[in-house]
């Protein structure tokens, strides 16, 4: 016959503080009602106070492990929100890149080199699609998307 294998108690909490916070919640709140019921049943002293105990911790710890679950998920979508805010600025600060389709892309009106596809930030032409020249700095060719 073969043992069965248990897991053991911390990966339990690792899986409580997983969930969703409200279901940290929910467990705290039919762990204290639950072992409410089995407290008003007639029992031996031992059984009472593990009974008395454990209606106090059991839920506690399901709520701690709820707010380990809310802050963690905070933590991760505040980290999202940074990395898309920096994804967004990047190409101010990232050169350009050559263009995938070049038979598509218009030459610059200046230079004639290979220009990018770009997108007004700010102002009021912010949210308008334009090409800038591929060389830009140096070379100040842009014109608007057609």
């Amino acid at each position: 016959m073969t043992q069965q294998d248990t897991p053991p108690p911390a990966s339990s909490l690792g899986l409580l503080a997983r969930m969703p916070w409200w279901v940290g919640v929910a467990l705290a709140l039919a762990a204290f009602v639950a072992l409410h019921a089995a407290g008003d049943r007639p029992a031996s002293d031992g059984t009472q106070l593990l009974v008395s105990v454990g209606q106090v911790l059991v839920p506690l710890l399901c709520l701690l492990l709820a707010a380990l679950s809310a802050w963690q998920r905070r933590l991760a979508a505040s980290s999202l929100l940074h990395a898309a805010a920096l994804d967004s600025t990047a190409p101010l600060h990232m050169p350009a890149q050559t263009p995938d389709f070049e038979d598509t892309v218009p030459p610059c009106p200046l230079c004639h080199g290979a220009m990018v596809r770009r997108v007004h930030r700010l102002g009021p032409q912010a949210g308008q699609v334009f090409w800038r020249c591929l060389n830009h700095p140096a070379c100040s060719g842009q014109r608007e998307a057609e």
